[in-house]
């Protein structure tokens, strides 16, 4: 009687035992959702993942009927109570084996692997992934809608190891990812980034980046980085512009109606004074010339000059129109905002007419020139274009920021740039090219140094209606110091190898 009832205790009243019971024989075992897939903007998958399976061992002796442990390359079958991972990358058809009776002490967990076809050309835009999170990169910035959410399933497990699925059990399905769609042309990128990549090289530069861009919509095409690694240049580095900054200083002062653009300005051969700092110019012109001449063969004197004259404030306000200080806000992780203030110096105020003296990202100087491509207007630079069933197609202008008889003389003075001026090594046969060149001394040390620089070319095609606007940049090119004869020849490179692709494509 005693036996009996304290039997009926333990089986009936107390729970404690049956807990235990169904914590050792009850698994509730992960199921990982399917992350959302990344493609181009022509359906090309950038990112994506495949089913794989993690198999563990777990007990002492395992009996190898299918050679699972053959095919893992594992030799030793030792292992204590805890589970051992055999490895992560086993394909998903190997499951009926590993989760068959005769596999005793197998078992297999399902996940997605992701994968990267273009892994090398857009490593620095498209990011990883790391334990289902979005590291850098599009899958950093875009991971609330990729991931997805994880699910779970219950089943039952046996001493000996084996596993009872249980068709009516508690599970929650894993919700997959939603797609992205996204402005990136992977061709384009590819022709962008090889190009980028030869030219850092036999340049011995430092690093370089492009980016390739709708002016009309703000639509990124292409946004290519070398050396390879998980930062992006083109929006988390912060540099000094140089010369491409000068449109600008001009713009104003045609605004200003202090210039026409063929105003003349006295240069001197040895540059000017300004409050004890020499500034010196390239091209040893002397004489009178118009600002339109001042402009294409990119003389610092000219505009050093005419900064002073219309102030610090002035050239403040149209840095800060045409977007620069201020982050794009792209979907990419760790853009930098720059660093823009107002100056009251004269050698600062010099210095910040000819693009020294402040720092900008590479897309904010894209979206900038793109006011002057697309007829006077500062727009959101887009790189996505649809998530999931949402269309994100239209573009969105945050101002007006030229008229457009301003935006029009603008354009025609970096046309003669590239058929006359600095710019000349851009020039391309049956297209019209307008673009500027830049060259930024680096303050190192307390001072600008004549030795490292950073070279740029910024131009977009055709002028009567551009379709396309590149940008490239390199950092302490080691052999042509100047924008006009290391950077331009990318672009040209660029553009002609665009041009054939879409050609090839329609």
């Amino acid at each position: 009687m005693i036996v009996i009832i304290k039997l009926f205790h333990i089986q009936i009243l107390d729970s404690k035992y049956k807990n235990l019971a169904k914590n050792q024989f009850k698994l509730k075992i992960t199921r990982f959702p399917q992350r959302g897939t990344i493609y181009d903007r022509n359906l090309r998958p950038i990112a994506y993942s495949i089913p794989r399976l993690m198999v563990y061992q777990y007990l002492d002796s395992v009996v190898d009927y299918y050679g699972i442990l053959k095919y893992l390359k594992i030799k030793d079958n030792t292992n204590s109570k805890l589970p051992k991972l055999l490895s992560d990358d086993v394909p998903i058809e190997y499951r009926k084996f590993i989760i068959s009776p005769k596999e005793r002490g197998l078992f297999a967990i399902k996940y997605y692997k992701r994968l990267y076809p273009f892994f090398e050309i857009s490593q620095n835009l498209v990011g990883f992934v790391s334990d289902m999170d979005g590291m850098e990169g599009l899958e950093r910035s875009l991971d609330m809608y990729l991931k997805g959410s994880v699910g779970y399933e219950e089943v039952f497990q046996s001493a000996d190891g084996k596993r009872f699925y249980i068709p009516y059990s508690n599970k929650n399905e894993p919700k997959r990812g939603l797609d992205v769609i996204t402005t990136i042309d992977m061709k384009i990128q590819n022709i962008a980034y090889n190009h980028l990549k030869n030219a850092v090289i036999s340049e011995g530069a430092n690093w370089g980046f492009v980016i390739v861009a709708d002016p009309q919509s703000g639509e990124i095409l292409a946004m290519a980085n070398y050396p390879n690694s998980y930062k992006n240049y083109s929006i988390q580095y912060m540099y000094e512009p140089g010369s491409t900054f000068k449109i600008f200083t001009f713009a104003k002062a045609l605004e200003l109606n202090l210039i026409s653009d063929s105003d003349s300005v006295f240069v001197n051969r040895d540059g000017i004074l300004v409050d004890g700092y020499r500034i010196k110019n390239v091209e040893k012109t002397s004489g009178y010339i118009t600002y339109g001449e001042a402009l294409s063969y990119s003389i610092n004197s000219a505009f050093a000059k005419l900064g002073i004259t219309m102030g610090g404030n002035e050239l403040y306000e149209i840095a800060r129109r045409v977007g620069f200080g201020i982050r794009t806000d792209v979907l990419l992780n760790g853009e930098t905002n720059g660093i823009l203030k107002r100056r009251y110096k004269n050698i600062d105020i010099a210095n910040f007419a000819i693009g020294q003296g402040f720092s900008i990202n590479g897309l904010q100087m894209v979206m900038a020139y793109s006011c002057i491509a697309n007829g006077g207007y500062l727009v959101v630079p887009r790189i996505i274009l649809k998530i999931g069933d949402t269309l994100y197609s239209n573009r969105i202008v945050v101002r007006k920021c030229f008229s457009s008889d301003i935006s029009n003389k603008l354009k025609l003075i970096l046309l003669d740039v590239v058929e006359r001026g600095s710019g000349k090594l851009a020039k391309m046969d049956n297209i019209k090219v307008a673009g500027k060149t830049g060259t930024s001394q680096k303050f190192l040390d307390g001072s600008y140094s004549d030795d490292k620089v950073i070279t740029s070319f910024i131009g977009f095609f055709p002028v009567e209606y551009p379709k396309y606007l590149i940008y490239v940049v390199l950092d302490e090119p080691k052999f042509n110091k100047f924008g006009g004869t290391s950077a331009a020849p990318v672009f040209k490179r660029i553009a002609r190898d665009i041009l054939k692709y879409q050609t090839l494509k329609f």
